[in-house]
């Protein structure tokens, strides 16, 4: 199997191309949505692993988990309607 992923104007193109020939290749378009680029590409990499990525469940010894957190150093802006 072949992945191909392009930018496109208004997001990403995925296509996948079979191994087997005859077979017809199929195409994704991921876009940013109101959440954001980040939550738009981890739903792309949700979809491969869903449609193409290895089979696993929550009792598997090992899995893939496709997760948005903030990073390690981030600090959430102080809300001013908190101040004591």
């Amino acid at each position: 199997m072949k992945f191909e992923i392009r930018p496109v104007r208004n997001g990403v193109l995925l296509r996948v191309e079979p191994d087997e020939a005859g077979e017809e290749a199929e195409e994704y378009v991921y876009q940013e949505t109101e959440f954001g680029d980040i939550e738009a590409f981890a739903e792309l990499l949700r979809l491969l692993l869903d449609e193409y990525g290895p089979s696993t469940t929550r009792y598997s010894p090992k899995r893939i988990h496709v997760v948005v957190e903030p990073g390690d150093k981030y600090e959430p802006p102080e809300d001013p309607a908190n101040t004591t």
